[in-house]
């Protein structure tokens, strides 16, 4: 027997209906209740809105008045519900004295009209102001557009963007989820974001902007400025005072500054043009640039590399893990580095240089220089003040020494050219490399010199105290003098007399 089918149409016909019944059901319309109300104030009146909800725009116009337009609408349903909706949303106008005041909200959360697809109002807020008004402004959830006010400013949104064209007062901007964008503000601008950038064209006063998610732009700043954010870049362009910046997370720049500059950031990089005060640079992983500064420097970096052009003041550089690079310094240098090299171009005071891991090079220092490494080589070209100079492994040379040397290696050569006469003693010390050094024809010193395992020889008349011994010289060049103590354990020691001698005047300036 065969089976039976039976087929059923009920279901299609009545999906069928279903659909028919939707496509001829009419749209849902859009719904408004709109308000206004104008108050007579007198110069130096103030607004405020209190709002659970809704953007606004503001504007500056002539007169004496404060006008104030609610546009509320509802999106979608019957006429009912918007009804509903209309009288959940209370909005009370009040004037006492010269201050106005606008507060809209829900008097409860209707459970329906949260749903998807379920009609919902929007609210949105035109208000008009005359001069001298200040202004009080905050919402729960959309964009403040504030054009020009002639008095102080205080905007809140919890969720949206804020934009101020000018503001001749103070200025106070919070946003917990949006933009801010401050095209000028006479006065001190305060201006905060949990989650979007700042933008700042121009600022008379001080600034302080906070940004925990995104980027701080200040364009003018004509006086302190505070920046500070967790993710994101600080770019700053002419700020007029001192500046201090803080980042967790990205890079901090600062074109020009008319005082001292405070950054710091754990990730990213710093880089400084034109500072005309001090500077305090701290890194923890990444490099720092300085292109010019009025004052002091102060740069420290856990990672990369510090690059320093020209400071008038004295400069401290600490690096962990980079190079270090000072083309010109006014003062003092303190350089270190436990991985890179350093480099200093020219330094008016006293130089102390310590390296871990990399090379010394010093084109000229008008002071004392104290220069260490364990692997790599140290090179002074011009030295006008004492060099203590100590290297575990490698070379040591000082092309144009004017003052005392003091030299050791463990594994290299050392190199001297005196072109004056010392007025200190000098010892110069190599374990597995030579010693070579020239002297003025007229240097006055006390020789003692001995190699171990090489021979010794000098260009310049010894008069030789006790017998002749191999692999040592020992006696008095001139007359004697200051003593040099010349020491090799293997490679020779070899004196000669310097082509090139300062002349007497600038001998006589050489510090000591």
């Amino acid at each position: 027997m065969k089976p039976t089918i039976i087929l059923s149409f009920r279901p299609a016909i009545l999906l069928a209906g279903m659909c028919l019944a939707a496509g001829m059901a009419p749209a849902a319309s859009n719904h408004e209740n709109n308000l206004e109300k104008t108050f007579q104030v007198t110069p130096g009146a103030r607004l405020v809105l209190d709002a659970d909800g809704g953007s606004c725009d503001l504007k500056l116009v002539d007169g004496d008045s404060v006008q104030v337009r609610v546009f509320r609408e509802v999106k979608g349903g019957n006429q009912a519900q918007a009804d509903q909706l209309f009288t959940n949303h209370v909005v009370t106008f009040q004037q006492e004295g010269n201050t106005v005041s606008i507060v809209a909200k829900n008097k409860a959360r209707l459970s329906w009209s949260w749903r998807f697809n379920q009609p919902h109002l929007e609210v949105h807020f035109q208000v008009s102001i005359p001069k001298k008004c200040d202004v009080d402004l905050k919402t729960a959830g959309g964009d403040l557009h504030l054009g020009e006010v002639d008095g102080a400013v205080k905007a809140l949104t919890s969720s949206g963007g804020i934009v101020l064209k000018r503001a001749a007062g103070a200025v106070d901007a919070a946003d917990s989820g949006g933009d801010i964008i401050i095209e000028n503000a006479e006065a001190a601008l305060t201006a905060h974001t949990s989650s979007g950038s700042i933008r700042v064209q121009k600022a008379q006063g001080d600034v302080e902007a906070a940004n925990s998610g995104g980027d701080i732009v200040i364009d003018d700043a004509g006086r302190a400025v505070a920046a500070r954010t967790s993710s994101g870049t600080i770019r700053l362009k002419w700020i007029k005072g001192d500046v201090h910046a803080s980042d967790s997370g990205g890079d901090i720049m600062a074109e020009r500054v008319g005082g001292s500059v405070d950054a710091a950031t754990s990730s990213g990089s710093i880089n400084l043009g034109q500072i005309q005060g001090s500077v305090q640079a701290r890194n923890s992983g990444g490099d720092i640039g300085v292109e010019s500064a009025s004052g002091s420097v102060v740069a420290r970096t856990s990672s990369g590399a510090i690059r320093i052009k020209a400071v008038q003041g004295a400069v401290q550089a600490k690096n962990s893990g980079g190079d270090v690079s000072i083309d010109h310094a006014g003062s003092a240098v303190d350089a270190q580095t436990s991985s890179g090299a350093i480099k200093i171009g020219t330094a008016q005071g006293s130089v102390e240089a310590k390296d871990s891991g990399g090379d010394v090079t010093i084109n000229e220092a008008l002071g004392a220089v104290r220069a260490q490494t364990s692997s790599g080589a140290i090179h002074l070209k011009l030295a006008k003040g004492k060099v203590e100079a100590r290297d575990s492994g490698g070379s040591i040379q000082v092309s144009e020494a004017r003052a005392a040397v003091q030299a050791s290696t463990s594994s290299g050569d050392i190199t001297v050219g005196w072109v004056t006469q010392p007025s200190e003693d000098c010892r110069l010390e190599v374990s597995g490399g030579s010693i070579n050094l020239s002297l003025p024809p007229s240097a006055a010193l006390t020789l003692d010199a001995r190699s171990s395992g090489g021979k010794v020889q000098s260009e310049l008349p010894v008069t030789m105290e006790g017998g002749v011994r191999s692999g040592v010289l020992q006696g008095k060049i001139n007359g004697g003098g200051p003593s040099l103590v010349l020491r090799s354990s293997s490679g020779d020691i070899e004196i000669k007399s310097a082509k090139t001698t300062l002349p007497a005047a600038e001998a006589e300036e050489v510090p000591r």
